[in-house]
């Protein structure tokens, strides 16, 4: 009998319209955080232009668990520049939602 793919674990990210100001992308993102202008990308630690902001989902092992961390990017190149994710997890950075095709179940 085959089995239903798992549906996906990770909310979806909402696009953003080029918003022109960072309070704008705090309402279009719902991330109250990117209201303040020196909000850092969270693998640079630059600021974040809203035309080029990138919001992902990654697995990453810390310590004995892996763990889903969402990425505020300031850039496509940020996203690139991430680690890999955790082996048995999606493997590259996404936008989550159902049409994120989940690993097959190791067990």
């Amino acid at each position: 009998m085959p089995v239903a793919p798992a549906a996906s674990p990770f909310a979806a990210t909402q696009p953003v319209r080029r918003p022109g100001t960072a309070a704008d992308l705090a309402r279009a993102t719902k991330n109250p955080t990117l209201e303040q202008t020196s909000a850092p990308c969270s693998v640079c630690d630059g600021p974040i232009d809203p035309a080029r902001f990138r919001q992902v989902w990654i697995s990453l092992r810390v310590a004995t668990d892996v763990l889903p961390l969402l990425v505020n990017a300031c850039s496509t190149a940020c996203v690139e520049a991430l680690p890999e994710p955790a082996d048995g997890y999606v493997a590259n950075p996404h936008q989550g939602g159902p049409a994120v095709q989940q690993p097959e179940p190791r067990w």
